[in-house]
């Protein structure tokens, strides 16, 4: 079976003040740079598509001019909503393709060892997400009242990537549009579409760079690696 990766860099980077987030530079590269490494590194990805906005698409495409891949690497053009992108970077795969991997750019840190842990689920599951325990005590709240400690022993946090077989996703995404259902990731698509979702374990330094103090943070981390 043949997989892909997909990079999605379309986002609008409202939160950390930059339209360009995915390419802001990160220990010395554009950020989305990391992510295609560790999928160009995983020996289950065979191809990897970078999903860029209008925004951004200039930026994209000097960065496929200088990095160095022996794998199949192109860019495609998002939509407004991150299920276009997504969408988007699934119709650039190739048709021997039968499972994708959707990874968010602004997770810098991503290993191969992550796309090789979602890759293997989904072929197995046919659909998986990398996470990691809760380890903070979670409150819900009402009227900046707290109502209720929510028990965390069942509660995961989701990274990316997520993995699926491709002609699941696909028809997850004809029934979402179909029916007007717009999501926030893969995942949730999937378990709407009534699939299962298999977990596999993440890693805690797998961070999402939002705000600009996340960047020092992944940096950090990143520079730590190389020690």
């Amino acid at each position: 079976m043949s997989a892909a990766a997909i990079v999605v860099a379309a986002g609008s980077g409202q939160r950390f003040g930059s339209a360009g987030k995915s390419f802001a530079l990160t220990s010395g590269v554009p950020m989305a740079w990391w992510s295609l490494a560790a999928a160009a590194e995983a020996p289950s990805i065979d191809e990897i598509v970078l999903v860029c906005g209008e925004h951004s698409q200039a930026a994209a495409l000097a960065l496929l001019d200088v990095f160095d891949s022996a794998k199949p690497l192109r860019v495609a053009l998002g939509g407004a909503r991150r299920q276009d992108s997504a969408l988007a970077g699934i119709v650039a795969t190739s048709a021997t393709v039968d499972v994708i991997a959707v990874h968010d750019a602004a997770r810098p840190l991503v290993t191969a060892e992550l796309f090789e842990r979602a890759v293997e689920a989904a072929h197995d599951f046919g659909a998986a997400i990398v996470a990691v325990p809760i380890s903070d005590t979670i409150k819900r709240i009402a009227n900046d009242v707290v109502r209720e400690t929510v028990p965390r022993e069942d509660l995961i946090a989701v990274q990316t990537p997520q993995a699926f077989r491709k002609s699941l996703l696909l028809d997850a995404f004809a029934s979402a549009e179909t029916s007007g259902r717009t999501v926030t990731d893969e995942a949730t698509l999937i378990e709407w579409f009534g699939h299962a979702v298999h977990v596999v374990p993440g890693r805690s330094d797998n961070i999402k760079v939002t705000y600009p103090s996340d960047l020092v943070v992944a940096e950090a981390l990143l520079e730590a690696r190389r020690r």
